[in-house]
């Protein structure tokens, strides 16, 4: 392709990714969008991906293949940076897909508002015995969607980005701010530091409120999920400090930003591990604290949220059971969210269902169910004042009037602590027990 053709250059990085990087290159070259270069960075991939590569560049000339041993994460997302031609500049992991309108969308707002960079949101995406379930995950406040953000303006008001492969940054302003990843060994959170220096250099960002990126949850190949890498995020932000010192960075509220995210990270990456990997990031997290205490007391003023500001004051008896306590929590959510697709996967093709409570459990089991496989008819509740009302698009009707016009409908019911009473009012109404599942 031309160069002066390429308005974006999609960094794709890849190693070991045979299972996953035919479908994500595939959501790349049906883009809506088409002036754009695709860049592989192969990292040294010793499976089937470089002859996958190979063929993909066969058949369409906007993909070139670079291989380099270096198996950095931020190596091959920085060494993408240098051979891009575009104007902008995008970075899909191998594992992940783009909707198909994400870079004509992005690139529609940047060609109006001409930001540093542009955003969206993105749907987190599993597949479970065949069934594929999508949820969409929101990234900003409401009030930061659908307008020009000043950023070095009004330091005190901006979010750092939750997501960097949301978006597309304008390359010149990657250049001219010299902002890279960390390229340490591994893959391994180097996109922390780039998250928190786009969002801070940056001199104007729009964030659009439209899910435009797929995120897979279920590769067990992650680094995610790998906890003898996890403690790395302390280092990680020990090159974040060196690069704020490195730009003469002032700015309180910035720095304040930093030290926040940073006891952040570590209190839910410790949730996340178990055994001794909990152990040495814990002993990490302490020794951290006694060089930080100083600078944490200097920016009480602006506020730390609650789980950083106990982390600050409390004893580590107090933590280690908190944490503990938010392990075992987010395992058994897990587990039931994942028991709970697993029947939705098991009900045929357009089976009809009730959703039977229409409170918080109700929105979640709505978010998990796929309209394609699954049709919702409406959603029930006893409180008489919401029946032939609408809530999350869906109809109320009072359990009754679901069961009469619904005879055939499995029945989920959300509600947290009257599913045994709700479960015997069903039964009384004739629905048996094999239709009926307790999201609770």
């Amino acid at each position: 392709m031309r160069d002066s053709c390429i308005k974006i250059s999609v960094i794709v990085t890849v190693h070991n990714a045979e299972k996953y990087i035919e479908e994500c290159l595939d959501s790349v070259i049906g883009q809506s969008f088409r002036d754009i270069e695709i860049l592989c960075m192969d990292g040294g991939s010793t499976d089937g991906s470089p002859r996958i590569l190979r063929k993909y560049a066969e058949k369409d000339d906007r993909v070139r293949i670079i291989h380099d041993p270096n198996t950095s994460y931020g190596h091959k997302v920085n060494r993408g940076i240098k051979e891009a031609r575009g104007e902008y500049i995008s970075v899909l992991e191998s594992d992940d897909m783009y909707e198909s309108f994400m870079l004509e969308k992005l690139y529609e707002i940047a060609g109006q508002y001409h930001p540093d960079f542009v955003n969206g949101d993105y749907t987190c995406f599993l597949d479970v015995n065949g069934r594929r379930f999508k949820w969409v995950t929101k990234m900003y406040p409401e009030g930061d969607y659908g307008r020009l953000m000043e950023n070095k303006k009004h330091p005190e008001e901006f979010g750092i980005i939750p997501r960097y492969w949301t978006g597309i940054f304008r390359k010149e302003y990657l250049e001219r701010e010299q902002i890279r990843m960390n390229e340490s060994p591994g893959a391994s959170y180097q996109d922390m530091s780039f998250r928190f220096l786009t969002s801070i250099l940056a001199d104007t960002s729009y964030h659009l409120d439209l899910p435009v990126y797929l995120y897979r949850v279920d590769n067990p190949g992650s680094s995610m999920y790998d906890s003898k890498k996890t403690v790395v995020i302390a280092d990680e932000h020990d090159f974040l400090k060196r690069e704020l010192e490195k730009r003469k960075i002032t700015d309180p509220c910035i720095w304040h930003n930093a030290y926040q995210w940073k006891y952040t990270d570590f209190r839910g990456n410790m949730r996340h591990l178990k055994g001794e990997y909990r152990k040495e990031l814990f002993w990490r997290y302490r020794e951290e604290l006694k060089k930080d205490r100083e600078i944490l007391n200097r920016y009480t003023g602006l506020g730390y949220n609650q789980d950083v500001w106990e982390m600050i004051v409390e004893s580590p008896e107090n933590i280690e059971r908190k944490i503990e306590q938010a392990s075992i929590a987010e395992k058994e959510n897990h587990e039931r969210i994942y028991a709970f697709l697993e029947w939705l996967a098991g009900l045929p093709e357009n089976q009809e269902v009730v959703v039977f409570g229409c409170g918080q459990k109700g929105e979640e089991v709505l978010k998990y169910i796929n309209p394609v496989h699954i049709k919702i008819c409406c959603m029930t509740d006893n409180a008489s004042k919401l029946w032939g009302t609408e809530k999350y698009g869906h109809i109320i009707f009072s359990p009754k009037q679901a069961a009469e016009k619904y005879p055939g409908a499995f029945y989920i019911v959300a509600n947290k602590y009257h599913a045994d009473s709700i479960c015997g009012q069903l039964k009384s109404m004739g629905i048996q027990e094999d239709v009926v599942y307790r999201y609770i």
